[in-house]
């Protein structure tokens, strides 16, 4: 909302009588009405009954209640145009005419359009909003550039517009007149500024064209008041007339596109623009997140809401909104050949992008239906329910965008302008921006979240590190990617927003009926929403012995062997309860292997292998690289994501890796493709990593080179999709973040096998099941480690249903056949012992002999008093620091360098750094630490970050003298002692440790060995 607008448009409008309407609704008992008025009255939910309406016609809601209608805008429909069509004379008419020649001769894009028309008699037939945008040619951005200069010696407007409460601005389709399309990209207490949509309206040389304020002297089409309060971001406007501002320059066209920016002052104001009609949407449920935003039933990005409740944001709770999701616009007028685009996108590469908005939510209402749909959830197949179907897809695909938007971190289209820049390290920034605005971006953004930063010469892309309100700032640092690791902040004024969420095939409305009753995916979804739990079917009428089929042979224990067998023989689910240590990557790489040589026999599908990060995928691609001779394997990463990917989590199976050899096959000749778009493609991608010279290319990539100095940059989805034609990999391996973009490549899959399950969103799994329904499928994680990470912004059904815990659900309830892998191969007997005892109820068998695991110890007396006991407590009495929410530890950090150093340089017996991970408990802790060890290849990380992996030797970094809470998680100790295969030193305050469960056992056990020091 505009601070200058005091009273609401008139879709806020709030009928005075709705309230009473409930309280004097005699078929609602006395709770139900206290309910609703108390909810209504207080939260202020904005919605509207007409009476006429409601007697006429049935607004009962599928259970029978009567449901409140939802307040639809009044002034959708198009109102009469009176677009004022103007017709130039005299000098104005002279100065517009020579304004066109030169603007037609020195735009550089006049060259990629072979048909301009010198005249605009021509008028838009355009029916809808769409049409209007594929039909914008190139002379009308002329035309509206030579305008300008006539314009530029006008007056401007001096009378102030009124403001009213309703009806203040009007949408239309058809535009006859000379004009430009923009967009709302920023909202001001007293302005709007707009971008133009089109890159021709500015080009290169007319920057002051690119961004334009609307104020309270704007007028609009068959308005005559201010719209100021009126527009929302993503809003398109068809600007018909502009006048100068007090920036005005003295003469046009000396202002390069690149030093505009929507935060430095704006040329032009629009004096006359037309609002073009909205994309709506009615009656569409949505949930609050725990920031402010929503999810919608819908769409799969987030939606803002333009005026929230009262009393924050409800949990659980359904509601049914009205809005409107805004249109995209082509970068470029109508009119280009795909080849000409893409030159045209290659000229352009370096002019800054900005995010397109999300979706607005004007009015909405509480829906006692759907809410009662989305408490039932998980129960919808085990009570009696007459669409439980209906309840499976929605709280399905709340969950999945929740969990998406999290993921991405896209949850605000603003851009902000950055203060206090600084270039601290090679690959870190630290920035300001104003914490103001609704909503307040300290709600918005998050760590982890990709950011765009905008430069004069490119935009630069990074990962935020660390966010911190102080007063009325948003602190940051971030990451920068690779590939941007030379960028500087050299412009006057930098802008950053959010990364757009990327284009993937997630849930969409209606993708439960797409899934064929009787299927593996519908009995697995049914199960898990209550309904009949999956048997065992097989049989176990034969003795097959699996093995590992690398170079020397592996035979499989009786565990692994029966959950090979329970995949291969078509179970739709198997659940594999896999302890740390327990073989399982060698477990799913064999049961892949044998899935895809049967699949040549009947059909050649695909096995899909999940994990769920790119880190832990490492050994999973490890493993099964032994048998590629035999097997085509790939493991697919985004090119973006593998950019920012260190050098230890990069393999030789990655998807950029593996693309380079094929492609260099066509773009040097030694195999011919015909559609030569896909070889330029090729070319530009191997080109672009200096893997080959234009001179070493066949003929048509040198002609095309030669002939287009500015390319565009290549399509790596376009890519992606000619290496799956081309390689026709039969084992896929990504993670969960990355299945909306790899789903789509896939053709035929038979199985698919979750890794590290007890941390699978049950988001992903779902989204897998409605794609394959007929694959069977293994959870292969350990319960009794981390759950699945979820942002604090997803709680309450929405974490249930989107993150969920999976696993630990199925196991608990036996929803699927199950098979534990006992045999521990990474830990000492004794670190298995005594985890057993306290995790896992002694179910585990130590797989490996104690002097398999202890040679450091046997070697290293000086450090080690007895190599019979793999874990050393060191005591630091020194209490941890407070660091804003986290904590700290100086002399820790001090312990640490002195052990690496004594483990890393001992004549006696040396570790390689590589094979030592320190792990913290506060990531304030492991900050301090990378920044010390940073010339060496150790592994740092949270506990979070390093389930999945194993070391040698593992340091455990406790920080606080205090065990609280989540340091006395279970779980959380389990992941931290179960990651070292020979010993574990534990840094921390004994008295503290003796206090805490699990803790004191291992102190106790350490002090009975004579492993402690003080």
């Amino acid at each position: 909302m505009l601070e200058e607008s005091s009273s609401l448009p008139e879709f806020f409008d709030i009928p005075e009588s709705s309230c009473e309407e409930l309280e004097g609704n005699s078929s609602m008992s006395q709770e139900s009405r206290f309910v609703q008025i108390f909810e209504f009255k207080n939260m202020k939910f904005h919605y509207f009954r007409d009476e006429a309406e409601s007697s006429s016609e049935d607004n009962s809601s599928p259970n029978g209640k009567k449901e409140i209608r939802p307040f639809i805008p009044r002034h959708n429909h198009e109102y009469e145009n009176r677009e004022f069509i103007e017709i130039l004379e005299g000098a104005e008419k002279d100065v517009f005419d020579e304004a066109l020649k030169l603007e037609s001769l020195a735009h550089p894009f006049s060259e990629y359009y072979e048909n301009i028309k010198s005249t605009g008699n021509d008028y838009n037939l355009a029916m809808n909003i769409r049409a209007l945008f594929d039909n914008y040619p190139h002379y009308k951005a002329l035309r509206f550039m030579a305008k300008s200069h006539v314009w530029f010696r006008r007056a401007p407007p001096t009378e102030i517009l009124p403001s009213i409460g309703h009806s203040a601005v009007h949408q239309f389709v058809k535009m006859d007149g000379d004009h430009a399309i923009y967009r709302v990209i920023l909202v001001k207490s007293d302005k709007y500024i707009l971008m133009a949509c089109h890159m021709n309206t500015h080009a290169f040389h007319r920057g002051d064209l690119r961004f334009v304020e609307v104020n309270n002297r704007t007028k609009t089409n068959a308005s005559p008041y201010s719209c100021l309060g009126h527009l929302a971001l993503g809003d398109l406007v068809a600007v018909s007339e502009l006048s100068i501002t007090e920036e005005m320059p003295t003469t046009l066209g000396n202002m390069d596109v690149y030093s505009a920016t929507p935060e430095t002052p704006c040329v032009w104001m629009v004096k006359m623009m037309t609002l073009l009609k909205r994309q709506t949407f009615e009656n569409v449920p949505f949930s609050f997140l725990g920031n402010g935003s929503v999810v919608a039933l819908k769409w799969g990005q987030v939606l803002n809401v333009q005026i929230p409740p009262m009393y924050g944001y409800p949990q659980n709770v359904i509601f049914l909104g009205n809005g409107f999701i805004p249109e995209k616009v082509p970068e470029f007028a109508s009119g280009l050949d795909e080849e000409q685009h893409d030159l045209l996108l290659g000229l352009t590469r370096n002019i800054s992008k900005y995010p397109w908005s999300t979706g607005t939510i004007f009015s909405y209402e509480y829906s006692p239906y759907f809410t009662s749909q989305f408490d039932l959830g998980h129960r919808a197949h085990a009570i009696p329910n007459p669409d439980p179907d209906g309840v499976v897809e929605l709280c399905a695909l709340m969950g999945a965008t929740a969990v998406t938007a999290v993921l991405v971190g896209n949850f605000d289209c603003r851009s902000f302008r950055m203060l206090e820049t600084a270039k601290v390290a090679q690959n870190l920034i630290s920035f300001t921006i104003e914490n103001t605005g609704y909503p307040q971006p300290y709600q918005l953004w998050k760590a982890n979240a990709r950011i765009v930063i905008s430069n004069s010469k490119t935009d630069a892309e990074a990962t935020i590190s660390t966010v911190f309100l102080v007063g009325g700032l948003l602190k940051f640092t971030a990451i920068l990617s690779p590939e941007y690791y030379d960028f500087q902040f050299t412009d006057k004024i930098h802008m950053v927003s959010q990364k757009e969420m990327p284009e993937g095939e997630g849930l969409r409305d209606g993708f439960l009926e797409k899934i064929p009753d009787g299927s593996n995916g519908k009995r697995i979804i049914e199960a898990l929403y209550g309904g009949y739990p999956i048997v065992d079917e097989t049989t176990e009428d034969d003795d097959v012995t699996y093995y590992f089929p690398g170079t020397d042979r592996i035979v499989l224990n009786e565990f692994q062997n029966e959950y090979v067998s329970k995949l291969l023989k078509k179970t739709p689910l198997t659940l594999a309860d896999s302890p740390f240590g327990s073989g399982k990557s060698m477990t799913i790489a064999t049961a892949a292997y044998y899935a895809a040589r049967e699949s040549r026999l009947w059909g050649n599908s695909q096995q899909l292998l999940v994990t769920q990060s790119n880190f832990a995928s490492v050994n999973l691609v490890d493993i099964t690289k032994r048998y590629t001779k035999k097997c085509r394997v790939v493991r697919y990463v985004p090119l973006n994501t593998w950019m920012e990917l260190s050098e230890g989590s990069r393999t030789d199976l990655d998807l950029p890796v593996m693309m380079r050899p094929l492609f260099m096959e066509y773009v040097t000749g030694r195999k011919f493709h015909s559609n030569s778009r896909y070889l330029f493609e090729m070319a530009k991608y191997l080109k672009e990593f200096k893997l080959i010279e234009v001179e070493q290319m066949e003929k048509r990539c040198q002609t095309y080179f030669r002939e287009n100095t500015f390319t565009s940059k290549y399509d790596f989805d376009r890519l992606t999709r000619l290496f799956f034609t081309f390689y026709q990999p039969q084992i896929v391996i990504t993670t969960s973040d990355c299945l909306r973009n790899v789903l789509p490549m896939l053709h035929e899959v038979s199985t698919v096998q979750f890794d590290e399950s007890s941390q699978m969103p049950e988001s992903a799994l779902i989204q897998v099941l409605s794609m394959f329904p007929y694959a069977c499928f293994g959870l292969v994680g350990d319960i009794r480690q981390l759950p699945p990470y979820c942002d604090y912004s997803v709680v309450g059904h929405l974490k249930m249903y989107g993150v969920g815990n999976t696993m630990e659900r199925a196991c608990r309830g036996d929803l699927f056949p199950r098979v534990v892998l006992r045999y521990v191969y990474r830990c000492h007997p004794v670190t298995t012992k005594i985890l057993g005892s306290e995790f896992y109820g002694r179910n585990l068998l130590s797989a490996v002999k104690e002097e398999d695991r202890n040679e450091f110890m046997r070697s290293r007396p000086d450090l080690w008093q007895n190599p019979k006991f793999p874990i050393m407590v060191l005591n630091n009495n020194t209490p941890g620091i407070r660091d804003l929410t986290s904590m700290h530890n100086p002399v820790e950090v001090t312990i640490v360098s002195y052990l690496i150093d004594a483990l890393t340089s001992s004549p006696l017996y040396s570790i390689h750094p590589s094979n030592i991970g320190v792990i913290s408990f506060y990531k304030a802790q492991n900050d301090r630490l990378l920044q010390v060890l940073a010339d060496k290849p150790v592994k740092c990380g949270t506990v979070d970050s390093f389930q999945g992996t194993e070391k040698e030797i593992i340091i455990v970094c406790c920080t606080n003298e205090v065990i609280n809470g989540f340091m006395a998680m279970p779980n959380r100790i389990n992941v931290a002692m179960s990651r070292a295969k020979q010993a574990t030193f534990i840094i921390g305050n004994v008295s503290g440790l003796r206090m805490a469960i699990h803790w004191s056992t291992l102190v106790n056990e350490a002090e009975r060995f004579g492993c402690m020091r003080y």
